[in-house]
């Protein structure tokens, strides 16, 4: 263990381009590490959702739930399926084992679900199926507002989210506030009983041309039956060319049996903001996701940027407020890790200075950020990320990686004053703690590598608190008996009695004399 340790000592020309090699490669590291507020965990659940427009709850549950719960338990690692069965909705939570490949259960899952698709009512939307992921959150939300009518608003929206969608690292732009663009049909009931025609023979007529397929409810006022259609599959007058057959086979269209018109859905959701204390207006409210694995701080950068170039075009004569961004909680939290730590080299120098000296105290505390550095390049290298759970990792790890640093730059202290040679000094210091350091940080390693064997949602969640920790305390045994020793040569003097040391001896002996005099009050 010594000759490796001096090994670093002799090859002093190494151990600096080593030390500036690392040093940078760990620059690189923090800035290129993904940033994030939580950790990416997908719940091992999958989620299959079935719309059936106008179907009662029992017809639902007859018609789509039964049907796909018994294809979905055939499903391997399936532990668990839950279903709930409403008026034109039916919903099937289907939960796996937790040592499941999330990736694998979910596609399986969505291949059964496609082969009882056939089996599905015709009218029956197709199922869609998702997974629950702890980052499926918006990392920015913005809301625009202005004087504009729904339908403007709408387009608005729409083009904005076209716009948002196209900057790297986002997956997906949610829209609420607005009303979606819907064609609707007005029938007149006289025209529908001079051609002998039914309700049923319209909507079926549409279905059959493939353009649209009815959705929601038909509406009795005694005199029109209003037909509602899914918003951007066809536009008014495609709907109104459509054919259907009229008394003795003659062709029809729907324009001559109702009106069609470009309007909008009856809102479902509501958006207003309030800009500057003035009173609150109609908005529409833009929720940013980013890409799985995408980096936070850059995403909302770009999307904040694009936003500011669309205050010039498509959104000039909006406003535009910016209600949430979770860049700026990471950056919050960057900067306190940041403070911490530089709080804590300015102790441990203040204390060294106090006991050993400044050159030992500026030896110490250079392997806190060392440490870090190098602790961030396995971070990186095992695809880990920074983010609530690291941070604290990292500010709990600060306490702990500067022990090594300080007992090794103690004893080449105190081996320095008997020796009078920094060589002989640092050699001697490795010789005497290398073992005991190494067994002591690896002590506390095993502490922390149970922590990988934890199972479930919550052995997924904290699994960077072991990575980030095993990785900076290695790190950090690496400097204190590889790095340390060769800054120590470079920076303490073989001198070791000065002016500066009688002061201090002067202040350590104020200290110990104030506090013999605290001890007898007490």
């Amino acid at each position: 263990m010594t000759k490796f340790w001096t090994f670093f000592i002799r090859k002093e020309h190494f151990t600096v381009l080593l030390m500036i090699s690392l040093t940078i490669a760990g620059i690189v590291a923090v800035i290129g590490i993904p940033k994030e507020s939580t950790p990416e965990i997908v719940i091992p659940i999958g989620v299959i959702t079935t719309v059936l427009p106008g179907g009662s709850a029992s017809d639902v549950e007859r018609l789509i739930t039964d049907k796909i719960e018994d294809r979905v338990l055939s499903v391997e690692h399936v532990s668990k399926v839950t279903s709930s069965s409403g008026d034109g909705v039916s919903s099937i939570v289907v939960q796996f084992d937790a040592n499941a490949n999330i990736d694998k259960s979910i596609q399986s899952l969505k291949d059964e679900v496609d082969k009882v698709h056939s089996d599905l009512p015709t009218e029956a939307l197709t199922p869609s199926v998702s997974s629950v992921s702890f980052s499926d959150q918006p990392i920015l939300i913005a809301s625009v507002s202005g004087n504009l009518a729904p339908a403007e608003l709408t387009a608005l929206g729409e083009t904005v989210k076209s716009d948002l969608e196209r900057v790297p690292g986002v997956s997906r732009v949610d829209v609420s506030g607005v009303r979606a663009r819907e064609v609707q049909v007005i029938l007149q009931q006289a025209k529908l009983r001079q051609y002998n025609l039914t309700v049923s023979d319209v909507t079926n007529a549409i279905s059959a041309s493939g353009l649209a397929t009815p959705e929601g409810s038909i509406v009795v006022d005694g005199v029109s039956y209003a037909v509602r259609l899914e918003a951007g599959l066809s536009t008014p007058e495609q709907v109104a060319d459509v054919s259907l057959a009229g008394p003795g086979g003659a062709t029809l269209h729907i324009r001559d049996i109702a009106n069609v018109i470009d309007g909008l859905q009856n809102a479902s959701t509501y958006s207003r903001v309030s800009v500057d204390g003035q009173p609150s207006q109609p908005s529409l409210t833009l929720s940013i996701h980013k890409a799985k694995g995408g980096n936070i701080l850059s995403t909302a950068n770009s999307v904040k940027k694009e936003l500011e170039a669309l205050k010039k075009t498509t959104l000039s004569g909006t406003q535009t407020v910016v209600s949430f961004n979770a860049a700026d909680q990471i950056n919050r939290d960057l900067s306190e890790l940041t403070r911490a730590g530089i709080e804590t080299v300015i102790l441990v120098m203040i204390i060294l200075f106090l006991t050993l000296g400044w050159r030992e105290a500026v030896v110490a505390a250079a392997s806190i950020p060392l440490s870090f550095l190098i602790a961030f390049i396995g971070m990186y290298a095992t695809g880990n990320t920074i983010n609530v759970v690291s941070l604290f990792s990292l500010i709990l790890a600060i306490g702990i990686l500067v022990d090594s640093g300080i007992v090794v730059v103690e004893a080449i202290h105190t081996h320095l004053e008997r020796l009078g040679n920094k060589f002989d000094a640092a050699v001697e210091a490795l010789r005497e703690y290398a073992w005991p350091l190494f067994a002591g940080t690896l002590t506390t390693v095993a502490v922390f590598v149970p922590l990988f064997f934890l199972s479930g949602i919550v052995g997924k969640f904290i699994a960077s608190i072991p990575f980030t920790i095993i990785f900076v305390l290695l790190a950090s045994i690496f400097v204190a008996l590889g790095l340390v020793p060769l800054l120590a040569m470079f920076l303490v003097k073989e001198s070791t009695h000065s002016a500066m040391e009688d002061s201090q001896e002067r202040i350590m002996h104020k200290i110990k004399v104030w506090y013999e005099k605290f001890l007898r009050s007490v």
